[in-house]
């Protein structure tokens, strides 16, 4: 065989080779595709199920996928034949040979353990809230998701609206609550709140330097009362609700960018705001107060089966506004899915959410609760900068 003969024939044994690579490259893409496409689709079928489980009155269950492992590896090799010797055959052989082995790995686990339930059960925080609302989800329903009640006192005594689907007339005057809060452009800004920590010190000079940065490295500072004496101070960056255009004077007294101001008091009633706990309030003197009562996690997968179980058993739709008109918070329905985003199974019956605008606000739900169990999972709350600030007089 003739030398150009043997070189075209290795420069085709390495073309199949670099094409093989190719090809294992195109099928680890669409295999990352799939797996992803398959998780998501996974995550949100589970969520379903646990809120059509809660509208049953029965308790919700999680798993969560740990790891995905993937594996994708391209062997190639060749058997190659040569002539030699005197009595050796004259044909000449190149045998190129390709195999693409791939696929994904799974580590399944459950969360049924302590710290997941202290994350699960925990109220959310105001932190987490503020998130939501520089998602562009509709005010009305992150209200909705995520408020129990309101209650409004006044010089002519307390007003309380409740978040309750159940009772149309309780759901219907909360929605108007919602209304009165969102026209007047209610939002959430950042804020430090600033605490004291431990009891004050008195020492007979200034901090020194390693004082210093011993306390910043436990977020804390030392904030200078005079006469020697000193008080651990704590900065917390945090969100307050607030009013861009209030109108009533009570909600003007909440509005944002207070008098510039950046820094609260941890008990300071402008805050607006929550450090721990399912209550949230402000208060302005000789006018009244306003207090918001969240939810955990926990009581909105409550919250959303018992929307669920009104659809069932009333057929109605606990609806809020939108710039579309209104919209149903979520849409389940039972039977053969037709043109189902997500589907489950419970009972032996099929429960969906229908595509496009007939599932009115359910895909964003589905994001939010989402986002706020994966925290949960994690037993973090959204990530938070703490600021350090040295106080003196």
């Amino acid at each position: 065989m003739s030398r150009s003969m043997r070189a075209g024939r290795l420069l085709v044994a390495a073309s199949l080779t670099l094409l093989a690579g190719c090809v294992g490259t195109e099928r680890l893409a669409s295999a990352m595709a799939t797996i992803n496409q398959d998780y998501s689709r996974l995550q949100d079928e589970a969520l379903l199920l646990n809120i059509v489980r809660r509208s049953a009155s029965l308790p919700a269950h999680f798993t969560t996928v740990t790891t995905i492992r993937g594996r994708s590896r391209v062997f190639a090799g060749a058997n190659l034949t040569l002539p030699f010797g005197g009595e050796a055959p004259s044909d000449f052989s190149f045998n190129p040979h390709v195999s693409v082995e791939q696929g994904p790995g799974f580590d399944v686990s459950t969360q049924d353990n302590q710290e997941f339930y202290r994350g699960y059960v925990a109220p959310i925080s105001t932190a987490s809230l503020a998130f939501m609302l520089r998602q562009d989800h509709a005010p009305e329903l992150i209200l909705s998701l995520f408020l129990e009640s309101v209650h409004i006192q006044s010089p002519n005594g307390t007003e309380r609206f409740y978040n309750n689907p159940s009772k149309v007339s309780d759901f219907e005057r909360f929605q108007q609550m919602v209304n009165r809060f969102v026209d007047q452009g209610i939002t959430m800004e950042t804020a430090l709140v600033l605490s004291r920590y431990g009891p004050v010190l008195e020492l007979e000079q200034a901090p020194s330097i390693d004082q210093l940065v011993s306390a910043r490295k436990e977020n804390l500072a030392f904030s200078a009362l005079g006469n020697n004496r000193y008080q651990l101070t704590e900065a917390v960056e945090s969100a307050r609700f607030c009013f861009v255009r209030p109108r009533e004077k009570l909600f003007k007294r909440a509005r944002c960018e207070l008098e510039g101001r950046k820094e609260f008091q941890l008990d300071d009633p402008d805050f607006f705001g929550s450090v721990g706990g399912g209550r949230v309030y402000f208060e302005a003197e000789g006018v009244g107060k306003v207090e918001l009562h969240t939810r955990s996690l926990a009581e909105v997968f409550d919250y959303l089966g018992e929307c669920v179980r009104v659809q069932e058993e009333k057929r109605s739709l606990p609806t809020i506004r939108t710039h579309s008109g209104p919209q149903p918070i979520i849409r389940v329905k039972t039977g053969l899915a037709r043109d189902a985003v997500v589907s489950t199974e419970f009972a032996g019956d099929q429960y969906w959410i229908p595509k496009g605008p007939a599932g009115g606000q359910s895909g964003a739900v589905l994001s939010m609760v989402s986002q706020l169990l994966a925290q949960a999972q994690s037993v973090r709350d959204m990530p938070i900068n703490n600021t350090i600030n040295l106080i003196g007089q």
